[in-house]
Protein backbone atom coordinates (compact mmCIF):
# COMPACT_ATOMS: atom_id res chain seq x y z
CA UNK A 1 0.00 0.00 0.00
CA UNK A 2 1.24 3.32 -0.71
CA UNK A 3 -0.21 4.34 2.59
CA UNK A 4 0.67 1.43 4.53
CA UNK A 5 2.74 0.29 3.82
CA UNK A 6 3.90 -1.42 1.50
CA UNK A 7 5.94 -2.46 0.08
CA UNK A 8 6.87 -5.43 2.11
CA UNK A 9 8.72 -8.65 1.56
CA UNK A 10 6.17 -11.34 0.79
CA UNK A 11 6.35 -13.55 3.84
CA UNK A 12 4.34 -14.30 6.91
CA UNK A 13 7.11 -13.12 9.18
CA UNK A 14 9.41 -11.11 6.96
CA UNK A 15 12.90 -12.33 7.78
CA UNK A 16 11.83 -14.06 10.98
CA UNK A 17 12.82 -17.62 10.40
CA UNK A 18 15.27 -20.46 10.82
CA UNK A 19 17.98 -21.62 8.41
CA UNK A 20 16.65 -23.94 5.71
CA UNK A 21 18.32 -26.60 3.60
CA UNK A 22 17.90 -24.45 0.50
CA UNK A 23 21.21 -22.99 -0.59
CA UNK A 24 21.20 -19.37 -1.67
CA UNK A 25 24.18 -17.68 -3.33
CA UNK A 26 26.08 -15.43 -0.94
CA UNK A 27 24.90 -11.84 -0.95
CA UNK A 28 27.63 -9.33 -1.67
CA UNK A 29 27.28 -6.16 0.36
CA UNK A 30 25.91 -3.41 -1.88
CA UNK A 31 28.03 -0.25 -1.95
CA UNK A 32 25.87 2.51 -0.48
CA UNK A 33 25.74 6.13 -1.46
CA UNK A 34 25.81 8.77 1.24
CA UNK A 35 22.39 10.01 2.25
CA UNK A 36 22.07 13.76 1.95
CA UNK A 37 19.14 16.00 2.81
CA UNK A 38 18.42 19.15 0.83
CA UNK A 39 16.26 22.21 1.53
CA UNK A 40 12.69 21.76 0.35
CA UNK A 41 9.65 24.03 0.34
CA UNK A 42 6.21 22.42 0.25
CA UNK A 43 3.92 23.91 -2.39
CA UNK A 44 1.29 26.38 -1.19
CA UNK A 45 -1.32 24.09 -2.76
CA UNK A 46 0.08 20.53 -2.64
CA UNK A 47 -1.38 17.61 -4.57
CA UNK A 48 -4.77 16.54 -3.24
CA UNK A 49 -4.05 12.90 -2.42
CA UNK A 50 -7.16 12.21 -0.31
CA UNK A 51 -9.79 14.12 -2.26
CA UNK A 52 -9.93 16.44 0.77
CA UNK A 53 -7.55 19.38 0.18
CA UNK A 54 -7.26 20.35 3.86
CA UNK A 55 -6.14 16.84 4.83
CA UNK A 56 -3.76 16.64 1.88
CA UNK A 57 -2.08 19.87 2.98
CA UNK A 58 -1.40 18.42 6.43
CA UNK A 59 0.00 15.27 4.81
CA UNK A 60 2.41 17.21 2.58
CA UNK A 61 3.66 19.43 5.38
CA UNK A 62 4.09 16.50 7.78
CA UNK A 63 6.01 14.27 5.36
CA UNK A 64 7.56 16.04 2.36
CA UNK A 65 11.32 16.52 2.16
CA UNK A 66 14.08 16.17 -0.39
CA UNK A 67 16.75 13.51 -0.20
CA UNK A 68 19.43 11.83 -2.30
CA UNK A 69 18.96 8.04 -2.30
CA UNK A 70 20.80 5.10 -3.80
CA UNK A 71 19.32 3.15 -6.73
CA UNK A 72 20.82 0.49 -9.03
CA UNK A 73 22.30 1.90 -12.22
CA UNK A 74 19.92 -0.18 -14.37
CA UNK A 75 17.03 1.78 -12.89
CA UNK A 76 18.27 4.95 -14.57
CA UNK A 77 19.46 3.17 -17.72
CA UNK A 78 16.15 1.80 -18.99
CA UNK A 79 14.97 -0.62 -16.33
CA UNK A 80 16.13 -3.73 -14.48
CA UNK A 81 13.79 -6.45 -15.82
CA UNK A 82 16.53 -8.21 -17.82
CA UNK A 83 19.12 -8.06 -15.04
CA UNK A 84 20.21 -11.15 -13.09
CA UNK A 85 18.78 -10.55 -9.59
CA UNK A 86 21.67 -12.26 -7.85
CA UNK A 87 24.24 -10.07 -9.61
CA UNK A 88 22.21 -6.94 -9.02
CA UNK A 89 22.45 -7.34 -5.27
CA UNK A 90 26.21 -6.83 -5.47
CA UNK A 91 26.18 -4.03 -8.01
CA UNK A 92 27.12 -0.42 -7.17
CA UNK A 93 24.37 2.05 -6.39
CA UNK A 94 24.06 5.47 -7.96
CA UNK A 95 22.69 8.59 -6.34
CA UNK A 96 19.29 9.97 -7.31
CA UNK A 97 17.50 12.98 -5.83
CA UNK A 98 13.86 12.53 -4.88
CA UNK A 99 11.09 14.23 -2.97
CA UNK A 100 9.95 11.89 -0.22
CA UNK A 101 6.55 12.14 1.39
CA UNK A 102 4.26 12.46 -1.57
CA UNK A 103 1.73 9.78 -2.53
CA UNK A 104 3.92 6.78 -1.75
CA UNK A 105 4.08 4.06 0.90
CA UNK A 106 5.11 5.16 4.37
CA UNK A 107 7.86 2.54 4.32
CA UNK A 108 9.43 4.51 1.47
CA UNK A 109 9.25 7.76 3.37
CA UNK A 110 11.15 6.79 6.51
CA UNK A 111 10.51 7.82 10.08
CA UNK A 112 12.64 10.96 10.27
CA UNK A 113 10.67 13.84 11.88
CA UNK A 114 13.13 16.38 13.26
CA UNK A 115 12.82 18.45 10.07
CA UNK A 116 9.38 19.40 11.45
CA UNK A 117 11.13 21.53 14.07
CA UNK A 118 11.89 24.23 11.46
CA UNK A 119 9.88 27.36 12.42
CA UNK A 120 8.42 28.05 8.97
CA UNK A 121 7.37 24.42 8.43
CA UNK A 122 5.93 24.22 11.92
CA UNK A 123 3.89 27.40 11.50
CA UNK A 124 2.43 26.23 8.19
CA UNK A 125 1.65 22.81 9.64
CA UNK A 126 -0.11 24.33 12.66
CA UNK A 127 -2.30 26.38 10.32
CA UNK A 128 -3.07 23.34 8.16
CA UNK A 129 -4.02 21.27 11.20
CA UNK A 130 -6.45 23.97 12.31
CA UNK A 131 -8.07 23.94 8.86
CA UNK A 132 -8.25 20.12 8.82
CA UNK A 133 -10.08 20.14 12.16
CA UNK A 134 -13.09 21.70 10.42
CA UNK A 135 -13.68 18.69 8.14
CA UNK A 136 -16.37 16.16 9.07
CA UNK A 137 -14.83 12.68 8.52
CA UNK A 138 -18.23 11.19 7.65
CA UNK A 139 -18.10 13.12 4.36
CA UNK A 140 -15.10 11.02 3.22
CA UNK A 141 -14.86 7.91 5.44
CA UNK A 142 -12.36 5.94 3.35
CA UNK A 143 -10.06 8.95 3.07
CA UNK A 144 -10.47 9.51 6.82
CA UNK A 145 -9.09 6.03 7.54
CA UNK A 146 -6.08 6.63 5.29
CA UNK A 147 -5.46 10.10 6.71
CA UNK A 148 -5.72 8.96 10.32
CA UNK A 149 -3.31 6.10 9.65
CA UNK A 150 -0.79 8.56 8.21
CA UNK A 151 -1.18 10.83 11.23
CA UNK A 152 -0.68 7.82 13.49
CA UNK A 153 2.68 7.13 11.87
CA UNK A 154 3.78 10.73 12.49
CA UNK A 155 2.65 10.55 16.13
CA UNK A 156 4.54 7.29 16.72
CA UNK A 157 7.64 8.65 14.93
CA UNK A 158 7.59 11.82 17.03
CA UNK A 159 7.21 9.75 20.19
CA UNK A 160 10.27 7.73 19.20
CA UNK A 161 12.26 10.86 18.33
CA UNK A 162 11.52 12.44 21.70
CA UNK A 163 12.72 9.27 23.39
CA UNK A 164 15.70 8.39 21.19
CA UNK A 165 16.99 11.48 19.34
CA UNK A 166 19.47 13.36 21.58
CA UNK A 167 19.29 16.47 19.42
CA UNK A 168 15.50 16.61 19.09
CA UNK A 169 13.69 19.71 20.34
CA UNK A 170 11.49 17.94 22.85
CA UNK A 171 9.15 20.87 23.53
CA UNK A 172 8.46 21.61 19.85
CA UNK A 173 7.84 17.98 18.94
CA UNK A 174 5.67 17.37 21.99
CA UNK A 175 3.48 20.34 21.10
CA UNK A 176 3.11 19.07 17.53
CA UNK A 177 2.35 15.58 18.77
CA UNK A 178 -0.56 16.84 20.90
CA UNK A 179 -2.04 18.64 17.91
CA UNK A 180 -1.74 15.59 15.69
CA UNK A 181 -3.38 13.35 18.29
CA UNK A 182 -6.25 15.83 18.55
CA UNK A 183 -6.63 15.71 14.77
CA UNK A 184 -6.53 11.90 14.84
CA UNK A 185 -9.47 11.94 17.23
CA UNK A 186 -11.32 14.48 15.09
CA UNK A 187 -11.14 12.25 11.99
CA UNK A 188 -11.95 9.02 13.86
CA UNK A 189 -15.00 7.14 12.62
CA UNK A 190 -17.68 5.29 14.52
CA UNK A 191 -18.07 1.55 13.98
CA UNK A 192 -21.18 2.26 11.95
CA UNK A 193 -19.33 4.71 9.70
CA UNK A 194 -16.45 2.26 9.19
CA UNK A 195 -18.97 -0.40 8.16
CA UNK A 196 -20.26 1.81 5.34
CA UNK A 197 -16.93 1.50 3.49
CA UNK A 198 -17.09 -1.18 0.81
CA UNK A 199 -14.40 -3.80 0.35
CA UNK A 200 -12.35 -3.51 -2.82
CA UNK A 201 -11.12 -7.11 -2.79
CA UNK A 202 -13.68 -8.44 -5.28
CA UNK A 203 -12.92 -5.66 -7.75
CA UNK A 204 -9.19 -6.33 -7.41
CA UNK A 205 -9.51 -10.08 -7.92
CA UNK A 206 -11.70 -9.60 -10.99
CA UNK A 207 -9.28 -7.12 -12.52
CA UNK A 208 -6.25 -9.34 -11.96
CA UNK A 209 -7.88 -12.72 -12.47
CA UNK A 210 -4.77 -14.15 -14.13
CA UNK A 211 -2.83 -13.64 -10.89
CA UNK A 212 -5.57 -14.44 -8.39
CA UNK A 213 -7.54 -17.38 -9.78
CA UNK A 214 -9.95 -18.59 -7.10
CA UNK A 215 -8.70 -16.16 -4.49
CA UNK A 216 -11.80 -13.97 -4.37
CA UNK A 217 -13.95 -16.99 -3.51
CA UNK A 218 -11.16 -18.54 -1.38
CA UNK A 219 -11.50 -21.59 -3.61
CA UNK A 220 -8.75 -23.88 -2.34
CA UNK A 221 -7.06 -21.03 -0.47
CA UNK A 222 -6.25 -21.26 3.25
CA UNK A 223 -5.11 -18.51 5.61
CA UNK A 224 -1.78 -19.07 7.31
CA UNK A 225 -1.00 -17.66 10.76
CA UNK A 226 2.14 -17.91 12.85
CA UNK A 227 3.36 -17.66 16.39
CA UNK A 228 6.93 -16.81 17.34
CA UNK A 229 9.06 -16.36 20.42
CA UNK A 230 11.29 -13.82 18.69
CA UNK A 231 12.05 -10.78 20.90
CA UNK A 232 9.91 -12.19 23.72
CA UNK A 233 11.98 -14.91 25.35
CA UNK A 234 11.48 -18.63 25.07
CA UNK A 235 8.04 -18.85 26.72
CA UNK A 236 6.09 -15.84 25.36
CA UNK A 237 4.55 -16.35 21.93
CA UNK A 238 3.64 -13.38 19.77
CA UNK A 239 0.92 -13.79 17.15
CA UNK A 240 1.72 -11.00 14.70
CA UNK A 241 3.80 -10.95 11.53
CA UNK A 242 7.10 -9.20 11.09
CA UNK A 243 5.33 -6.95 8.59
CA UNK A 244 2.88 -5.72 11.22
CA UNK A 245 5.68 -5.23 13.73
CA UNK A 246 7.71 -3.19 11.23
CA UNK A 247 4.65 -1.03 10.53
CA UNK A 248 4.21 -0.24 14.21
CA UNK A 249 1.08 -2.43 14.46
CA UNK A 250 -0.79 0.22 12.50
CA UNK A 251 -1.46 -2.22 9.65
CA UNK A 252 -2.58 -5.83 9.46
CA UNK A 253 -1.16 -8.33 6.98
CA UNK A 254 -2.88 -11.61 6.15
CA UNK A 255 -1.16 -14.51 4.39
CA UNK A 256 -2.92 -17.10 2.21
CA UNK A 257 -1.56 -20.20 0.49
CA UNK A 258 -2.91 -22.55 -2.18
CA UNK A 259 -1.85 -25.81 -3.80
CA UNK A 260 -3.59 -27.70 -6.58
CA UNK A 261 -3.56 -30.90 -4.50
CA UNK A 262 -5.51 -29.28 -1.70
CA UNK A 263 -5.27 -28.12 1.89
CA UNK A 264 -4.07 -31.45 3.24
CA UNK A 265 -0.87 -31.18 1.21
CA UNK A 266 -0.20 -27.75 2.69
CA UNK A 267 -0.95 -28.89 6.24
CA UNK A 268 1.48 -31.76 5.87
CA UNK A 269 4.14 -29.50 4.39
CA UNK A 270 3.87 -27.09 7.33
CA UNK A 271 4.76 -29.91 9.74
CA UNK A 272 8.10 -30.19 7.94
CA UNK A 273 9.03 -26.52 8.32
CA UNK A 274 11.71 -25.13 7.87
CA UNK A 275 11.64 -27.13 4.64
CA UNK A 276 10.28 -25.07 1.72
CA UNK A 277 6.68 -25.57 0.64
CA UNK A 278 6.13 -27.75 -2.46
CA UNK A 279 6.56 -26.39 -5.97
CA UNK A 280 3.38 -24.88 -7.34
CA UNK A 281 2.33 -23.44 -3.98
CA UNK A 282 0.81 -20.00 -4.49
CA UNK A 283 1.15 -17.26 -1.90
CA UNK A 284 -0.90 -14.09 -1.41
CA UNK A 285 -0.41 -11.45 1.25
CA UNK A 286 -2.85 -8.59 1.77
CA UNK A 287 -2.36 -5.42 3.77
CA UNK A 288 -4.91 -3.07 5.31
CA UNK A 289 -4.61 -0.06 7.65
CA UNK A 290 -5.88 -0.27 11.21
CA UNK A 291 -8.31 2.45 12.30
CA UNK A 292 -8.77 3.98 15.75
CA UNK A 293 -12.50 4.43 16.27
CA UNK A 294 -14.40 6.92 18.42
CA UNK A 295 -15.17 4.26 21.04
CA UNK A 296 -11.47 3.50 21.49
CA UNK A 297 -11.45 0.22 19.58
CA UNK A 298 -8.85 -0.64 16.93
CA UNK A 299 -10.34 -2.20 13.81
CA UNK A 300 -9.01 -3.11 10.35
CA UNK A 301 -10.21 -1.13 7.36
CA UNK A 302 -12.71 -3.07 5.22
CA UNK A 303 -10.52 -2.46 2.16
CA UNK A 304 -7.02 -3.63 1.24
CA UNK A 305 -4.25 -1.28 0.20
CA UNK A 306 -1.71 -3.90 -0.85
CA UNK A 307 -1.72 -7.36 -2.36
CA UNK A 308 1.40 -9.34 -3.20
CA UNK A 309 1.53 -12.73 -4.83
CA UNK A 310 4.19 -15.26 -5.79
CA UNK A 311 4.44 -18.91 -6.79
CA UNK A 312 6.96 -21.46 -5.56
CA UNK A 313 9.26 -22.94 -8.19
CA UNK A 314 10.84 -26.39 -8.09
CA UNK A 315 13.89 -26.90 -5.91
CA UNK A 316 17.07 -25.97 -7.78
CA UNK A 317 15.51 -23.16 -9.81
CA UNK A 318 17.86 -20.19 -10.21
CA UNK A 319 16.38 -17.04 -11.79
CA UNK A 320 18.45 -15.28 -14.42
CA UNK A 321 16.22 -12.24 -14.99
CA UNK A 322 14.13 -10.16 -12.62
CA UNK A 323 11.31 -10.08 -15.14
CA UNK A 324 10.86 -13.87 -15.01
CA UNK A 325 10.34 -14.03 -11.24
CA UNK A 326 6.82 -15.06 -10.19
CA UNK A 327 6.34 -12.13 -7.86
CA UNK A 328 3.79 -9.37 -8.41
CA UNK A 329 2.74 -6.39 -6.33
CA UNK A 330 -0.66 -4.69 -6.50
CA UNK A 331 -0.44 -1.40 -4.65
CA UNK A 332 -2.94 1.31 -3.85
CA UNK A 333 -1.98 4.96 -3.73
CA UNK A 334 -4.06 7.37 -1.68
CA UNK A 335 -5.38 8.91 -4.88
CA UNK A 336 -6.33 5.60 -6.51
CA UNK A 337 -7.95 4.20 -3.38
CA UNK A 338 -10.20 7.22 -2.88
CA UNK A 339 -11.22 7.50 -6.55
CA UNK A 340 -11.52 3.93 -7.85
CA UNK A 341 -13.59 0.92 -6.78
CA UNK A 342 -10.54 -1.35 -6.82
CA UNK A 343 -7.78 1.13 -6.30
CA UNK A 344 -4.79 -1.21 -6.70
CA UNK A 345 -2.35 -0.97 -9.60
CA UNK A 346 0.07 -3.68 -10.71
CA UNK A 347 3.67 -2.55 -10.36
CA UNK A 348 6.50 -3.56 -12.64
CA UNK A 349 8.62 -6.37 -11.25
CA UNK A 350 11.56 -3.99 -11.19
CA UNK A 351 9.67 -1.34 -9.20
CA UNK A 352 11.95 -0.26 -6.36
CA UNK A 353 11.36 -0.86 -2.68
CA UNK A 354 13.56 0.03 0.31
CA UNK A 355 16.35 -2.47 0.83
CA UNK A 356 15.29 -4.96 3.50
CA UNK A 357 11.85 -3.35 3.78
CA UNK A 358 10.57 -5.38 6.72
CA UNK A 359 13.63 -6.92 8.30
CA UNK A 360 16.52 -4.44 8.19
CA UNK A 361 14.99 -1.18 6.96
CA UNK A 362 17.08 1.12 4.80
CA UNK A 363 14.69 3.47 3.00
CA UNK A 364 17.61 5.46 1.52
CA UNK A 365 18.65 2.59 -0.79
CA UNK A 366 16.27 0.67 -3.02
CA UNK A 367 16.30 -2.47 -5.16
CA UNK A 368 13.62 -4.05 -7.38
CA UNK A 369 10.88 -5.67 -5.33
CA UNK A 370 11.02 -9.07 -7.03
CA UNK A 371 14.77 -9.40 -6.46
CA UNK A 372 14.53 -8.21 -2.86
CA UNK A 373 12.12 -11.04 -2.02
CA UNK A 374 14.87 -13.55 -2.83
CA UNK A 375 16.69 -12.41 0.30
CA UNK A 376 14.04 -14.09 2.46
CA UNK A 377 12.25 -16.57 0.22
CA UNK A 378 15.16 -17.93 -1.78
CA UNK A 379 15.47 -18.32 -5.56
CA UNK A 380 12.45 -20.64 -5.74
CA UNK A 381 10.20 -18.41 -3.62
CA UNK A 382 9.15 -21.53 -1.69
CA UNK A 383 10.23 -20.49 1.78
CA UNK A 384 7.51 -19.23 4.09
CA UNK A 385 9.98 -17.04 5.94
CA UNK A 386 13.55 -15.92 5.63
CA UNK A 387 16.87 -17.04 7.10
CA UNK A 388 17.61 -14.65 9.95
CA UNK A 389 15.24 -15.38 12.83
CA UNK A 390 15.70 -15.93 16.52
CA UNK A 391 13.54 -18.10 18.72
CA UNK A 392 10.91 -20.59 17.63
CA UNK A 393 8.17 -20.22 15.03
CA UNK A 394 5.13 -22.37 14.39
CA UNK A 395 2.46 -22.19 11.71
CA UNK A 396 -1.13 -23.26 11.31
CA UNK A 397 -3.98 -22.86 8.86
CA UNK A 398 -7.05 -21.04 10.16
CA UNK A 399 -10.63 -20.30 9.13
CA UNK A 400 -10.83 -17.37 11.56
CA UNK A 401 -10.94 -14.28 9.35
CA UNK A 402 -10.42 -11.92 12.29
CA UNK A 403 -7.41 -13.62 13.91
CA UNK A 404 -4.71 -11.52 12.26
CA UNK A 405 -6.43 -8.19 12.96
CA UNK A 406 -7.12 -9.10 16.60
CA UNK A 407 -3.48 -10.00 17.13
CA UNK A 408 -2.31 -6.67 15.67
CA UNK A 409 -4.84 -4.66 17.69
CA UNK A 410 -3.81 -6.43 20.90
CA UNK A 411 -0.12 -5.83 20.19
CA UNK A 412 -0.69 -2.15 19.45
CA UNK A 413 -2.81 -1.60 22.53
CA UNK A 414 -0.06 -3.17 24.66
CA UNK A 415 2.68 -1.03 23.11
CA UNK A 416 4.33 1.91 24.82
CA UNK A 417 3.49 4.19 21.90
CA UNK A 418 -0.22 3.53 22.33
CA UNK A 419 -0.13 4.12 26.07
CA UNK A 420 0.98 7.70 25.45
CA UNK A 421 -1.92 8.46 23.07
CA UNK A 422 -4.50 8.90 25.80
CA UNK A 423 -7.15 7.39 23.56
Amino acid sequence: MRVVLVVVLLALGGCRCKPTPVEVPAVVKVPRVTTTWAPHEVAAVPDDVYGVPAWSKVFALAFERKISIGVPSCHVDGGCLAVDPMQLRGAPMVSQERILGRDEPLAFIGEQVTFLEAPDRRARLDQAIAEAMTIDPSTAPLAAVLFQNDLWERVDAITAAIRNEPGADWAVLQDLRKKLVTLMKRVALTKEQLATIASNESAVTRRYAELLAGFGERDGWAELVSQSTEHRGSTVWQRTTRHAERHGYRSVFRVFIHHAQGRAVLSQALTRWPEPLPAGTRFVITGAPMALLTDGSIEPAPFITLLETRQARAEGFIPTQIGTLDHDVLEGSRVSLTRDSGGLERLGRDALIPVGATCMPDFTSRLPSASTCLMCHGPTGARITGPMAHGETRFELTDDQTAAARAVADAKRASESFQTLGW
